[in-house]
């Protein structure tokens, strides 16, 4: 299941082109890709690679829970509330551009077909950082495979290739997912 998962094309790069907003500007949104790259940062880091290895198996477990939660009403058109779980995962703008993406699918009534799944693949991200991130990983998400259809079946996205820069840090002593860049691409990698 952590391999291939299910998601809607525009839905993936929403999230990350809101999370990538900055107090000086909003970066593209709409499905547009954002091309910022990491910021060097001095940020606390665990003293030893038992407590490293630790921390990215959490921002792996962070990143893979929320996409679960995306899904019931991204590839699957469950619009039931939007889940209350998703602050526990998400922080700062990236929770409020969660939101905005569940309003937005709620009022176009999106979802993929049944049982289309895209390619993800995510890795550790070392020494990448972002307004003071303990832990970044990078993913590549192929949403080809799960068109995004209308409320009649007709397809109103075909999908695309991203590259996802996701930056993790704690808030109130959970690790969240705060911050991202996503930047399209031909095909699928990741590192």
């Amino acid at each position: 299941m952590r391999g291939r998962m299910g998601v809607v094309a525009v839905g993936l790069s929403v999230v990350l082109a809101f999370g990538a907003c900055t107090p000086g500007g909003a970066e593209p949104s709409g499905g547009e890709a954002s091309s910022a790259t990491p910021m060097a940062s001095v940020s606390a880091t665990p003293s030893s690679d038992a407590e490293m290895d630790a921390l990215y198996a959490e921002a792996e477990q962070v990143f893979w829970r929320s996409m679960e939660l995306r899904y019931a009403y991204e590839l699957r058109g469950d619009f039931a509330p939007f889940p209350d779980e998703m602050s526990e995962l998400l922080a700062d703008r990236y929770l409020e551009a969660a939101k905005a993406q569940y309003d937005f699918y709620v009022e176009k009534q999106w979802h993929s077909p049944e049982g289309a799944e895209p390619v993800v693949a995510v890795a550790r991200y070392p020494g990448a950082a972002k307004s003071g991130s303990e832990v970044a990983l990078v993913a590549c998400i192929d949403t080809r495979p799960t068109p995004a259809l209308n409320s009649d079946g007709q397809i109103v996205s075909e999908g695309n290739v991203h590259r996802w820069e996701m930056f993790f840090k704690h808030f109130d002593g959970k690790l969240k997912l705060f911050d991202g860049t996503s930047k399209e691409m031909s095909e699928c990698w990741v590192g």
